[in-house]
């Protein structure tokens, strides 16, 4: 059995509390019943444009006009919710960060995600900023040019961490994520538990013998 050297962690629901839905953003904008419901084409439309810009072909301005065109709702309202969608830290996110540098295992992030969000993210002083601080490598959609569950992002990890296959354990919430990154030899676990997925991920640490 290989030596985990790197755990990769997705980051929206499994380090990061985010909301539930474009409607549960709507409301933590203070704009709930201002954003129409989507019938399947417009919602289809929508993802395209957020695959789009998660992967950098569209800047998040871009997408906000976009959608606000496609629901014919103001530019605004589209980048407030937008805006509104990342929350905090999971309770324990950076405990557990702490706990596997303590351990003597290199971390990463692997979002897909977009420009605007990462700005937010990252923007000093947060507590997600400070969580993602705490990580050894962090890659996002929007800067590789590719998002899961395309192999090829994988395989960009491989070569920015120095480790491959076996070496890596990663956590995402999204099964196609996971079903690809065991496809690229990665042992990888899918992170059920919304309400708290560091609980879970921590049991599983435990059961691989890492902490």
């Amino acid at each position: 059995m290989a030596t985990v050297k790197l755990i990769v962690f997705d980051l929206g629901r499994v380090l990061v509390r985010i909301c539930d839905d474009w409607h549960h953003a709507a409301e933590v904008a203070g704009l709930s019943g201002q954003f129409p419901e989507a019938d399947p084409i417009s919602r289809a439309v929508m993802g395209e444009l957020s695959v789009l810009c998660e992967i950098g072909a569209i800047n998040h301005a871009m997408f906000c006009r976009r959608v606000a065109h496609l629901f014919n709702v103001p530019t605004a309202h589209v980048e407030k919710i937008s805006e509104a969608y990342l929350l905090c830290p999971y309770d324990g996110a950076a405990a557990l960060i702490d706990d596997l540098r303590r351990a003597g295992v290199r971390t990463a992030a692997l979002s897909n995600t977009n420009s605007r969000h990462w700005e937010l993210m990252t923007a000093s002083p947060s507590p997600i900023a400070e969580l993602l601080q705490k990580l050894d490598h962090r890659i996002t959609s929007f800067q590789a040019g590719l998002r899961k569950p395309d192999a090829q992002i994988f395989a960009h990890v491989e070569r920015l961490a120095g480790a491959t296959g076996a070496q890596i354990l990663f956590f995402d919430d999204v099964l196609d994520n996971v079903a690809a990154a065991q496809t690229q030899g990665w042992d990888a676990v899918l992170v059920t538990n919304r309400d708290d997925p560091v609980s879970q991920i921590r049991t599983a640490l435990g059961e691989s013998g890492i902490l």
